[in-house]
């Protein structure tokens, strides 16, 4: 019998809750982080999947905020039959990793690039995961994590428009934008938009050339995933696979590694 295991990954802006069964999703539930400031309201989260899933087993944290990480594993510990991990370097995993520190990567990343790990096993892997920042990481075949970098996301870069000048408001951009804007509001959006999307398509070019330059390696897969990856992506010249629910897959991955008979 296959037991449902939870997998919660809590981010800087939202949190996740993917139950799964075997390899598929059958439940998934999203609300702010900013929601989850006490054990009372992680405790709803937590009594109301357990009411639909109450033969839940095991489950795994995947969390970059520490205070989300800390109350999930207290009531999550005090209430779940089976093994509770949280992800980090410490972990078994399914690439190897040559990280300074080990311990300063990302739960979400780790999680990101264990899903990368299993998409292919002959050509190199760009996981890209746009959200409140955005950060690209490569795994090569047979070598493992082979680097990765980090910028501001989109986000991150209106609050700092607004934050850093004395006029300029903070806009939210939600989707493609003209190139040139005709008002304040507009051009704002317009050069975060296209300020992203540029990045991202030069980012993933210069990439493409080192892997080339010092693997040999001609074909390059790219998985892209984060809110901000439905906005950002489809504006590339080059089709990319989204999938929004990749870190989840990869703390499935990782709790199957790391729990006997997880799922």
């Amino acid at each position: 019998m296959i037991l449902p295991v939870l997998v919660l990954d809590a981010g800087n802006s939202f949190t996740h809750a993917a139950v799964f069964s075997g390899d598929a999703v059958i439940d998934i539930r999203s609300l702010p982080t900013r929601s989850l400031e006490n054990s009372g309201e992680v405790r709803k989260l937590v009594d109301g999947i357990l009411n639909d899933h109450p033969d839940l087993c095991h489950a795994a944290i995947c969390s970059v905020v520490p205070s989300a990480g800390v109350l999930f594993h207290q009531v999550l510990g005090s209430v779940l039959p089976g093994s509770l991990i949280d992800i980090s370097s410490s972990l078994k995993l399914p690439f190897s990793l040559d990280y300074n520190p080990p311990s300063s990567l990302g739960a979400d990343r780790i999680a990101f690039c264990s899903y990368c790990a299993g998409y292919s096993s002959e050509n190199p892997v760009i996981a890209i995961d746009i959200g409140t920042a955005i950060t690209m990481d490569v795994l090569v075949p047979d070598e493992g994590y082979f680097g990765g970098l980090i910028m501001p996301g989109l986000d991150m870069m209106s609050a700092a428009l607004h934050d850093r000048t004395a006029r300029l408001p903070r806009v939210e951009v939600s989707g493609p934008v003209p190139l040139l804007g005709r008002s304040t509001e507009d051009c704002m959006e317009s050069g975060i938009f296209w300020g992203g999307v540029k990045q991202v398509e030069g980012l993933l070019a210069e990439i493409r050339h080192v892997i080339i330059e010092k693997k040999g390696r001609q074909r390059v897969n790219v998985v892209a995933t984060g809110g901000g990856s439905r906005i950002i992506i489809p504006a590339l010249k080059e089709p990319i696979l989204i999938d929004e629910q990749a870190v989840l897959k990869g703390g499935k991955v990782l709790l199957d590694l790391n729990v006997e008979e997880a799922g």
